[in-house]
């Protein structure tokens, strides 16, 4: 019986899961299987989309613009083990973004089932140019005072790519506990989820990224999360 998982169990794991680089790579990740098994690693590179609602989606990687070049392939990292991939990556076109992906296989489970783990390696090649202040717009709020959540909807009108380190909402009395830090791709929009106590919407938000803070006030209210049967919690 195999199993395919999206997370690592706690035997393997990949450091660093996410990388950021101007223009062009030449680094690498590492591989680590804490378990008592061998297992056999096999590498391939992907591309990925996310949508509004902070779904992953796998896609093809482009190669006619995003060239990538892995030390190895595959291999087997013994019991307790581990093993380094060097890897370089360029772009025609920036911004780019891929993931490697490690498909190992050979560990079991303490009920002796076989199990196929998937891990990713996130690598971001950014532009010369940060993400600007003005490129960043607020497209939406929404307010479930039951589920007491709020989310906002942040849009990137640039070609730049970003990210958002640190982003709440308060209403000049208290503030959200900050939300997970996420890309902003190009030309894309994304909701961004956060836990909030009070009895009304907030109206202010407050976003930081790599070279800017965003301080302002949000617009009104608008349907709330309850109603929305396709709301989604964000991700990184």
């Amino acid at each position: 019986m195999v199993c395919s998982v999206a997370a690592p169990l706690q035997s393997q794991s990949v450091s660093p899961p996410l990388a950021e680089y101007q223009e062009r790579a030449r680094s690498s990740f590492q591989l680590q299987n804490g378990s008592i098994y061998p297992i056999t690693v096999v590498l391939e590179v992907r591309g990925f989309g996310i949508t509004e609602a902070g779904e992953v989606q796998d896609l093809p990687l482009d190669t006619t613009r995003i060239h990538v070049k892995l030390s190895e392939m595959s291999f087997r990292i013994p019991p307790r083990g581990s093993r380094t991939v060097f890897y370089e990556a360029k772009s025609d076109s920036l911004p780019a973004w891929f993931n490697i992906l490690s498909a190992m296989s050979g560990a079991k489970t303490e009920s002796g089932i076989n199990v196929r783990i998937l891990l990713p390696h996130v690598v971001y090649l950014n532009q010369k140019q940060p993400l600007q202040k003005n490129e960043v717009a607020i497209r939406g709020l929404e307010f479930d005072p039951a589920g007491k959540t709020a989310r906002v909807l942040l849009e990137n009108t640039g070609p730049h790519l970003g990210r958002v380190y640190q982003l709440t909402v308060g209403d000049g009395r208290s503030s959200s506990q900050p939300a997970a830090g996420f890309p902003l791709l190009p030309h894309r929009r994304r909701w961004a989820e956060m836990r909030w106590e009070g009895l009304t919407a907030p109206t202010k938000l407050v976003l930081r990224s790599t070279h800017f803070t965003m301080d302002t006030l949000l617009p009104p209210s608008s349907a709330s999360l309850a109603a929305d049967s396709s709301a989604g919690a964000s991700r990184p």
